[in-house]
Order: structure tokens, then sequence, then C-alpha cells
């Protein structure tokens, strides 16, 4: 213990925990609690307490009584009396019970001279169950959800919304189906994970192997995970992983080329998909039913389909400053070619000495569709349906055509088929410069020139109704007055109009890869905060549910989850220096290496360190070797400043809360605009055991 107190022991944490929020939390409550007050009667170890209801669900219900000390997990007995006065003359509700009914006190919160109760049903009868859940459900459109609930959605969805936009991560999604086998169906971009697709050029060749994927299948069973190196010769790309080398000698040989040729190392972390509840899935596919039955079906397809996915995370530095010691590295020759390792070198499988033992036309490969997970989907100017007659010149000749949908920015039409348009062709068109007049606008009062406006067209193609033309508006050319004339329109008139049916679509698929991915996700995102009372402090910590492997070395039983470690002075100015500071060449991370352990009281606590509070690099290997020999985690942690949260994203989610509630849009408001960033934890303890441990 003396040791242990000479690393772990040095910090004084406050008392201040941050809230956790649910990763992959949905937006509606499978179980929705509705507004209703009712006096209920409560008995609580033999005592009588009048109460009453501030909401309830099909399952429970929450109520509240004058400050009272209360213990949670503790049985009571609640009555319903205004049930029994208005349903016990129903012969079809004779069999129900509103009088004594057992419930499990699940928590409790004292807010000012009030104290609210949560309770769960406990024993009901199978009468008296069906009776609540048919009350929720025949009452929804007549009561309010309950405000806590709506703040809380909207909090989680907006965390959710925030995290995947700012991660660095890169996600890959794994489908099977009978025609194509396993195959990478998806990868994700973001804005801040180019650096992955700029080094790999965009080509997913040494990802979409066959035997590769399987590999991934079958790691993603045992929740196991993987490390990918790469480098480049001559411009040829090379990658293998962990579970290719052969041996600790091929890995040094490996490393010294990863590390001369400033190569790539990629933690990649593998998942059995969890699928999304079927209230979520039921909801995305209902939005896309009333757009279009074939979207619908495709969705419902890649739920089924979609089985794993896998997650890379750049631990290049981490691996090759942190982990990887000098004597490592110069534990073999420098004259050792690699024993037979696998190299991939573009859509060739090739042996070390050159020999080829497979070889992949590239053009056989199911090649992963790429998707953004960015603040506005997939588009900055959302498209609205709406028809109105327009003339258009293409290369002198003039044409009568109707619109379908238009944006800010750009309007997409049809020219009806005709004969003597046979000349058209719809290839040869994209790029070039045509004119628009948008008679149907140039009515009474409307003084802006809305004659042979230049677009240019960047779609073009064939379909049943005639040649459609995707056009944006040149606004260099067009001046200030006709682009505000367009922005106006659109901001006036979107409350009446409805999204074009690709825009919901893609809109839908991207929420649905998103909910995967946080649903799945195998690290902790935390959200870093600033206000002028506690200066800066950690405002979110991030879990899926059920939580994380990671997560388990922050549990202690009987207390719950504890991240006050996080929260010492020294170290809240490090998450907000490094966030502030980060940036795509400089993460600003370090290493926090923990432990449970009992402390000299014989309580159960949770020790830790970090690397920037450790003298030197001796002291880091003694950590390190307790931190394992009392089965820790050694954690990377990275930073990600919240460069993305723009106004236009706060005010489109504001309006949806307003819409709600006017109350808890302010609150949400003065929220978000304490949020500088990201930090993020990844268990590398599996990389440190390795190397200390072998």
């Amino acid at each position: 213990m003396r040791q242990i107190e000479k690393y772990f022991s040095q910090i004084n944490l406050n008392d201040y925990r941050p809230d956790i929020f649910p990763l992959g939390y949905h937006v509606k409550r499978s179980e929705p609690r509705l507004i209703y007050v009712m006096p209920i009667t409560m008995i609580y170890q033999g005592e009588l307490i009048e109460a009453k209801s501030k909401n309830i669900s099909a399952m429970g219900l929450q109520i509240f009584i004058p400050r009272k000390m209360i213990i949670e997990d503790t049985i009571v007995q609640l009555t319903f009396e205004k049930f029994k006065k208005e349903y016990s003359t129903n012969p079809a509700d004779e069999l129900v019970n509103f009088d004594s009914i057992d419930y499990l006190i699940k928590s409790v919160q004292y807010i000012d001279e009030k104290t609210y109760i949560s309770l769960v049903q406990k024993n009901l009868s199978e009468a008296t169950i069906d009776f609540f859940d048919h009350f929720v459900t025949t009452n929804r459109l007549r009561y309010k959800i309950d405000a806590t609930d709506r703040i809380y959605a909207s909090k989680a969805q907006y965390y959710e919304n925030l995290y995947t936009n700012n991660m660095q991560h890169v996600p890959m999604f794994i489908r099977w189906n009978q025609t194509n086998g396993l195959y990478i169906d998806t990868i994700v971009k973001t804005e801040k994970n180019h650096h992955f697709f700029d080094y790999f050029c965009d080509d997913m060749t040494s990802f979409c192997l066959p035997s590769r994927i399987e590999k991934f299948v079958i790691l993603a069973r045992k929740q196991q995970s993987a490390l990918f190196f790469s480098y480049r010769i001559s411009g040829e790309l090379h990658t293998i992983f962990d579970f290719e080398i052969q041996s600790k000698n091929d890995l040094v040989h490996i490393l010294k080329k990863v590390k001369a040729l400033k190569g790539r190392i990629y933690k990649i972390f593998t998942n059995l998909n969890k699928k999304p509840t079927h209230e979520k899935i039921t909801a995305m596919l209902s939005q896309i039913q009333t757009l279009d039955v074939m979207e619908s079906k495709i969705l419902d397809k890649r739920v089924n389909e979609s089985i794993t996915q896998i997650v890379l995370t750049d631990i290049t530095q981490v691996y090759l400053r942190k982990i990887i010691s000098a004597e490592f590295l110069q534990s073999t020759t420098n004259s050792h070619e690699l024993s037979s390792s696998v190299l991939i070198n573009y859509q060739q499988v090739s042996m070390s000495d050159g020999q080829i033992i497979h070889h992949y036309d590239k053009s056989t490969f199911h090649t992963p569709e790429i998707i953004y997970f960015s603040i506005f989907k997939n588009r900055y100017d959302e498209r609205y349906i709406y028809e109105m007659d327009v003339n258009l010149r293409i290369e002198r000749q003039n044409y009568a055509a109707k619109t379908i949908d238009f944006s800010r920015t750009g309007v997409g039409l049809v020219i009806p088929h005709k004969k003597d348009d046979s000349d058209i062709i719809a290839n040869d068109l994209v790029g070039n410069n045509i004119k628009i007049t948008f008679s149907s606008l140039m009515i009474k009062g409307i003084t802006t020139e809305l004659k042979h406006i230049s677009h240019r067209i960047v779609i073009a193609h064939e379909t049943s109704d005639g040649l459609f033309l995707g056009v944006i508006r040149d606004t260099s050319v067009c001046g200030p007055k006709v682009n505000q004339f367009f922005s106006d329109l659109v901001k006036n008139n979107k409350g009446n109009l409805e999204l074009c049916v690709k825009d919901q679509t893609e809109n839908i698929y991207t929420s649905f890869y998103e909910s995967f991915f946080t649903e799945n996700i195998e690290t902790i995102p935390i959200v870093i905060a600033r206000d002028k009372v506690n200066h800066h402090y950690i405002r979110e910590i991030g879990l899926t549910n059920p939580p994380c492997h990671l997560a388990e070395n922050f549990y202690i039983k009987d207390q719950g989850y504890n991240y006050r470690f996080l929260s010492s002075k020294i170290r809240l100015n490090e998450l907000h220096q490094r966030t502030v500071n980060s940036s795509d060449k400089k993460s600003g991370a370090f290493m926090l290496f923990t432990f449970k352990a009992k402390n000299n009281n014989g309580i159960n606590s949770i020790f830790s360190v970090t690397d920037f509070e450790v003298i030197n690099e001796d002291e880091i290997k003694i950590i390190i070797k307790i931190v394992l020999e009392n089965n820790g985690a050694c954690i990377h942690i990275q930073f990600v400043n919240n460069l993305l949260v723009d106004k236009l994203f706060r005010k489109m989610t504001i309006e949806k809360v307003n819409y709600l509630n006017k109350a808890s849009a302010k609150l949400l408001t003065k929220e978000y605009n304490k949020i500088i960033g990201f930090a993020e934890m990844i268990d590398l303890t599996n990389e440190y055991r390795q190397q200390y441990q072998s």
C-alpha cells in the first residue's frame, strides 16, 4: 500500500460528480410518462402519507410529498382514490385493484421543500397492469409528455449528435446476406476523421478482403479488439493486422517500418450490433413509409442484415511513444525479414518475399458506401417540395419546365419529354450554365428581377417524366438582392413546406447509423464545459446501455459509477487547456492509469494517476506494473474542441424543444453555450499488457 500511496493517493478530489447521459437514448421513452396530477395515499414503513402524482406511465409513476427522508429500494403501498371513484362502477374493471397496490421505490430526489419519489409496479395482477397500459395509451394525446422527459431526451439527443459530429473514430458496418456473404456496407466520415480518408485515399481494399471481414466478425463475437499497422513504400500502401503477425520478431520489424516511414497504427474495436429498440426502428420506418414504401423496405433490410460494427481509432503516437519501449524495438536485428506474414499491397495479397498467394480483383469487392455524420446531415441547404412553372434557356434554346423542389441556393426541375428535344443529352449538360426565369414568382409586389438568373447544372439524368436537372444559382453573378430574395423565400415558407423525399430519406439513413454507432460504442465520451461559477468542469459522461467494458473500471458496488478522479483541480485545468488547444495535428492526449482497491479505511476506492503527474519514465513503468497486477486499466484520453457547435444547429435544436416547452428551450440554450469540447477515454490496457507482461 505504501508504494500505491506514493503514486496514486496524491490527488485531492472535490465533491463534484458529473452527470451521466445515455448514449443511444431514445428520444421518446418506450414507456412515456404523462403529466397527470391526482391525490394518492401511500403507506411507507407503516406510516400513512398523503401524496400527489406528478406523472404516470404504464409501468410506474412519480409522486411528490412534503420534504421527508425516504429510503430507496423500499416496497410501499399506494391507493388511487380517483381511479376507485371513476372506474370501480365499470364492470370491465371489476377485477382491477386500486387499493394498497405494491410499488417499489426506484429513486428519490429532494428539491426545495418537496420530495419526489419514482416508483415501479410490483406484483400487480394482469388486470391492473392492463388497466394502466390502456389508460396511458388512450390518453397520450390528451395529456402532455412529462417535461423532465422532454428536457432529458433533448439533451441526450443533442449530446449524441454533438459527439458523433466531433468524433475522430472511423466506424464501419458489416452486413451479411445470401448473395454477397459478409461485406463492409458503410463507412462513416465526420469533420474530424478526414485524416484517415486522406491517408488511405478513400481506398478501402485492405479492409474489404473476405478473410479479414470474417476475422472481424469472429472478434466481435468475443468482444475482442485488434491492431492495424500500415505504411507506404514508394507510394504503395502496405497493411497488416496483429492477428496476421507470426512472431514477436515480425511485430518489431513492422513497428520499425511504421516508425521509419511515418505510417499509422489503428486500434480496432469490434462489436456485434445491438439492434436499436423496436420503438426506434418503427419510428424510422414510419417516417419513410409516408414518403416511399421502397425506401422503408430497404432500411428494414439493412436493420436485419447489419450484424457487426468495427471502429478504428488512431493510436500511432501513444503506441510508439508511450507503449513500445526502446528496448522492445531493439530486440531484433535490422536484417530481419517478415516470416510469411501477410502484407496487403493494394489489391494483391502477397508474402514478404514477393510470392503472390492470392490475387483479388478489386472490382469484385463490395465498395463501402460513405455516409457523413454532420450537423446538417447530408445537406446544408435543405430542399423543399414545391411545384411551379419556370422557363429556361439552354444553348440558345428555350424550354418550359416545372420545379419539383427548391432550396436557398438551387432548384430541382423537370423538362417534359417532347419529340423535338431528342438532341438534349443529359451527360453533356453537367457543368454548363443555364438561364432560368421564375415567372410564377413574378407577382404583384415583388420588385426583385427574377428573369434570366444564371444557374449551373450539377445533376442531369433521364426520368419517366422527362429530363431532370439539379441546378445551383451562380451567386457571384446574380447579386445580393436576388440571393436575399431566395433566402427569405425559404425562411418565410419552410413551415408550410415539406422536405423532399430524397433529403428526408438521407436524414433517416444517417440517424439510423448514428443510433447504431452510439449504442455500440466501446469508448467513453466526456463533455467539458465552462461557466462563471464553476469555471471549467465535466458536464456529462456518456455511457451505453448496458455500459461498455471500459465502464466496469469506474463502478463500485453499492456506490455506483464514480468519476470523481477526473475532477481534481489540476486535472480539470488540464482537461480544459488540452480541449481548447486541440487540433487535427495536436490532440493533447494523455494517459490515465487506474484500478480499484480498498483504501486504508477498508473502503472500496478508485486509485488513479496521469502521466503528466509522474516525474519520469521509470516511475511510469512501476505504475503500469501496479495497475496490471491489480486488474486495472490503462486509458488513453484524447481531446476535440467543439468547433462544430454553431448557431444554426443550436437554433434547429432549440426550435424543436421550443415547440414543446419554452422554459425547457431557455434552459437548454443556457447549457449549450457552456460546452467547449469533448474528451474521450479509450482502453489500451491490452496493448500495455502485451508489452509489459510479455
